[in-house]
């Protein structure tokens, strides 16, 4: 097995590193074509298509059998793998092809919940991308893998509720009944290298833990960890947000598991937020 992770950023570096410790040979790419320091023996290529459009080095695809695709569409909406690598990935004769979506892709449901069999329904202009691109990749020669993930959170300087309030960047809005999915970038890892080991061509997996809760519950479970007073709530008409925020908080749905772990046999490290916070103030000697 040789891994070729395309646009390893946060969770394609904690892929990378479990991998490597495995012993599994790995490849990445990102825009300079530089390692993080924790992936300083990993072969490392610049590949990029936004602004400035840097070609992929054919050295990067010597001896791959398995890529992931882990970057996001770019001001255009495009995606620099299914425009600039396509062609060349087929003729790889790849074993697994894994692409990160959103669970954007389902849209506002009011609080429902969605599963891998729920239609699409996406109503930002981002989402609407991916369902397009996650398409581009389905129907391509690719054996292809889609993984539809919630928020994102683990370890890592803005990476959790800890570490944003302790950086003083966190509104604790409250709105009663409106859901967000999230899980913890080991339970990524965990679910794409059994998926890794056991390809299964065309499969859609949601990734979500089993606690999808209010935005509020969240942030007050992280400042009672912290031993902190948490300020007084505010509605959402009070808060201070960006346009990107703003479009998350316009969409609330529940997405089920079941398939990673009746599919993939997954058992989750952090099945619920208060699991994956407990174990980051740990980290942080809390």
């Amino acid at each position: 097995m040789r891994v070729l992770i395309l646009g390893c950023g946060y969770t394609g570096t904690w892929l990378a590193r479990s991998l490597q410790a495995q012993g599994i040979d790995v490849v990445i790419t990102n825009r300079r074509g530089e390692p993080p320091p924790e992936l300083s023996a990993v072969p490392c290529f610049p590949f990029a298509w936004e602004e400035v459009q840097t070609p992929l080095a054919a050295a990067a695809l010597e001896g791959v059998t398995h890529v992931l695709n882990s970057i996001p569409p770019n001001s255009q909406g495009e995606d620099a793998v299914a425009l600039a690598l396509l062609p060349q990935l087929e003729k790889l004769n790849l074993h697994w092809f894994g692409y990160l979506s959103t669970t954007g892709v389902y849209g506002d449901r009011q609080g429902g919940w969605v599963d891998e069999t729920t239609p699409v329904h996406p109503q930002n202009l981002r989402s609407q991308h991916r369902v397009r691109i996650e398409q581009t990749f389905l129907n391509s020669n690719l054996p292809t893998h889609i993984f539809r993930l919630p928020g994102i959170y683990g370890p890592g300087e803005g990476r959790n509720p800890i570490a944003r309030i302790l950086k003083g960047n966190v509104q604790l809005i409250d709105k009663p009944g409106h859901y967000f999915c999230r899980i913890h970038v080991a339970d990524i890892v965990q679910t794409l290298q059994r998926s890794l080991a056991q390809p299964t061509p065309g499969e859609i997996y949601n990734l979500s833990d089993d606690y999808p809760s209010e935005s509020l519950p969240v942030l007050l479970e992280a400042y009672r960890l912290l031993g902190r007073p948490a300020p007084p709530p505010i509605p959402l008409e009070a808060a201070n947000l960006s346009p990107m925020a703003q479009s998350f908080w316009r969409e609330s749905r529940r997405v089920r598991n079941d398939k990673i772990k009746q599919v993939l046999g997954v058992q989750l490290r952090y099945p619920s937020y208060r699991e994956g916070l407990l174990a980051i103030a740990r980290e942080l000697g809390l």
